[in-house]
């Protein structure tokens, strides 16, 4: 079956088309073969105070549509150009795989699966900002710049 399947765990929570509903107490599996549907899972929810980053920002449009709290013509532009700049910036990494995987999703309107393309990359821009910038005194850096 085409569509979306999600494995559900046991009293796992998820949104459908903005209605909060709750697995039993076993897991479970739904599939969902209608387009229009929005699933969310809770589990995969980010706080607006967590939208601090690029990646981040892409994910809660994307996420938001999927709540239903906006509707996709007034995000989906904000979710191109943010996912634009990401390749820019991961273009020559392994992870553009995962830049053009939610481009692909965005294009056809599948919002879930552009939260799953860049969930995997959440992790790794939190732990690339928490590097310490490296310092460099003016003396240093005139030769460099001089060359």
């Amino acid at each position: 079956m085409a569509g979306l399947v999600l494995s559900l765990k046991p009293n796992e929570k998820f949104l459908v088309n903005g209605a909060l509903l709750s697995n039993g107490p076993k897991r479970g599996q739904i599939c969902v073969g209608d387009d229009d549907v929005n699933v969310l899972r809770m589990s995969d929810v980010i706080h607006p105070s967590e939208v601090n980053t690029p990646v981040r920002r892409v994910y809660y449009a994307a996420q938001i549509i999927l709540s239903g709290d906006v509707g996709a013509i007034e995000t989906d532009a904000d979710i191109r150009k943010g996912l634009e700049a990401l390749a820019t910036v991961f273009a020559d990494t392994p992870l553009i795989k995962n830049i053009n995987k939610a481009q692909a999703a965005a294009a056809n309107a599948r919002y879930y699966s552009v939260l799953c393309a860049l969930k995997p990359l959440l992790r790794i821009e939190e732990d690339l900002l928490a590097q310490p910038v490296p310092k460099f005194s003016s003396d240093e850096m005139l030769p460099a710049m001089a060359s």
